[in-house]
């Protein structure tokens, strides 16, 4: 979630009472995530295979798993 909305949106959802395991449900969101794939999809150098969503950025989009936008 912070590639794509930052500690900002985590401290609100905290302070809010989400908890880190809670999921978030709303077309909203899942159309904007959807569209933020999709972007970090076109981004990435390959498509190299991967344990988790985590391992995938780091290895096939190494920018953006280090942070940057």
């Amino acid at each position: 979630m912070e590639v794509f909305a930052g500690e900002w949106v985590r401290n609100v959802l905290t302070k809010m009472g989400m908890k880190e395991d809670e999921a978030i449900e709303s077309q909203m969101v899942s159309r904007r995530i959807r569209q933020a794939q999709q972007k970090i999809e076109g981004r990435s150098f390959g498509a190299v295979d991967a344990e988790s969503a985590a391992e995938w950025l780091e290895k096939n989009c190494p920018d953006l798993s280090q942070g940057k936008s």
